[in-house]
């Protein structure tokens, strides 16, 4: 069971303090994804736990980018997750193999 209150998720039990706030929370694959979002912008803003509460990976350990302008929304589609980059940038990614599998510019 998870359950996530301000910088705060408890996944199986384990409470895990974030540095920010937590916007959203979606499990996908037996794992918890995680998007922070405050008033700024945060770079590396998507985090990946297993249902033990250990971390698994940070979204710039899958996407490499230079220059990281943070995210603002996650979604599960069909067991892809789907996030969505303040840029208007709209990443597909794996997480079982943490491979990109697609990225569309919206805008």
């Amino acid at each position: 069971m998870v359950k996530y209150d301000g910088k705060f998720v408890d996944i199986s039990g384990k409470k895990i303090k974030l540095e920010y706030t937590i916007r959203k929370i979606v499990e996908i694959s037996n794992q918890v994804v995680v998007l922070m979002y405050d008033d700024e912008v945060i770079a590396n803003n998507v985090v990946s736990f297993d249902m033990n509460g250990n971390e698994l990976w940070k979204i710039n350990d899958i996407l490499n980018i230079k220059r990281p302008t943070g995210n603002v929304d996650i979604q599960n589609e069909n067991g892809i997750l789907k996030v969505h980059s303040s840029m208007g940038l709209v990443f597909k990614i794996d997480v079982e193999t943490e491979k990109l599998i697609s990225n569309v510019f919206l805008r």
